[in-house]
């Protein structure tokens, strides 16, 4: 059995074990999970996702840039870039789904899921799907037209949890990156 959170900020259904902000009955039946909106006291929480997902990409933790005031600043401050779901199991953060809106010139107002990290003692237990799943909602929940999202190529488990929740895949499309380096570069400043 379930419980939805009030959520004043955020439009998003609630369906027990299924979707939504509140709390779940993990697939397996043994723990409640957590799914709620991040505030920026979790910023310190989120960061430390932010690493742990670096590390499961195989990345140097030194890749993480961004610092816990930014994102303070970014996600809570008077024009926020982004929210977070976090996913809590006994009282602990296990996982978040970092989102925020883009616009198709086509369809009109999307979601972007630029990350979704569960820790690896955590998956498994449908933790994952409660963050996806919870993000959809609330693009639904505020009408948005289209929910995009990337994953690395070699991770496979990632890719076949996704095919399984009928995400398509977008072979055809290229992703471009001007970087940190490259930007003044491209403006002539360099």
């Amino acid at each position: 059995m379930g419980q939805k959170l009030a959520t004043p900020q955020t439009t998003c259904a609630f369906k027990s074990g299924a979707y939504g902000l509140g709390v779940h009955t993990t697939k397996n039946h043994e723990k409640l999970a957590t799914i709620r909106l991040a505030t920026k006291d979790d910023a310190g929480t989120i960061l430390k996702l932010i690493t742990d997902l670096a590390i499961y990409e195989k990345e140097p933790v030194s890749t993480v840039e961004v610092t816990e005031a930014e994102l303070v600043r970014d996600g809570w401050g008077p024009s926020p870039l982004f929210r977070v779901v976090l996913a809590e199991v006994g009282g602990a953060a296990v996982g978040f789904a970092l989102f925020f809106h883009t616009y198709s010139t086509w369809q009109g107002k999307c979601v972007y899921l630029e990350d979704l990290y569960v820790a690896e003692a955590a998956r498994g237990a449908g933790v994952g799907t409660l963050l996806l799943k919870t993000v959809a909602a609330i693009a639904h929940g505020e009408g948005c037209k289209r929910f995009n999202w990337q994953a690395l190529d070699w991770n496979t488990p990632a890719l076949d949890f996704y095919k399984a929740l009928g995400a398509a895949r977008m072979d055809s499309w290229v992703n471009l990156r001007v970087g940190k380096a490259e930007l003044p570069r491209l403006l002539g400043l360099s």
